[in-house]
């Protein structure tokens, strides 16, 4: 994943294999920061991602195309 490019919330769960509803919550409720927004939608960098994939307990993918575990 390029560090520079921003991913919507559907690529996160797809990458991370967790349902958007759970990602929603997650923020929602305060248990992981929500990312920056523009244009009305969250806009996910890799850090959030990294974060989102550290609260799920997945195993982050290193290499674009690797599946978490």
């Amino acid at each position: 994943m390029n560090q520079n490019k921003l991913y919507s919330i559907s690529d996160v769960a797809r990458v991370l294999g967790v349902q958007e509803y759970r990602i929603q919550y997650v923020h929602r409720t305060g248990k992981v920061r929500s990312p920056a927004i523009f244009a009305g939608r969250r806009a996910y960098t890799k850090a959030d991602i990294q974060r989102l994939a550290q609260h799920f307990k997945v195993n982050f993918p290193q290499k674009a195309g690797e599946p978490c575990t």
